[in-house]
């Protein structure tokens, strides 16, 4: 695993677990997809999270776990484009 990869791992995991950022569902669920990705040895990425709730979105019919996803998701792109256009 590259430095960049650890790097990011450990901005993403320290995002989650900073406390307020996300609704425990939201937050919940991102955990597990981390966890998900690091104990199958995939990259752990904004870009694999958001694939996997994508994934989870396309095969959930529960209304209210689509939600949580979904607001999930919406959290990571802001977030993504806020990150983004700070280092720019």
């Amino acid at each position: 695993m590259n430095k960049h990869a650890i790097s990011a791992e450990r901005e993403i995991a320290s995002y989650f677990n900073g406390g307020d950022a996300l609704p425990a569902s939201e937050s919940d669920v991102i955990k597990a997809i981390v966890t998900e990705l690091l104990q199958s040895n995939e990259v752990v990425s904004n870009k694999a999270i958001m694939a996997n709730l994508i994934d989870k979105l396309e095969s959930e019919t529960d209304v209210i776990k689509l939600d949580i996803y979904r607001h999930a998701l919406e959290s990571l792109m802001l977030n993504s484009r806020e990150a983004m256009f700070a280092r720019s």
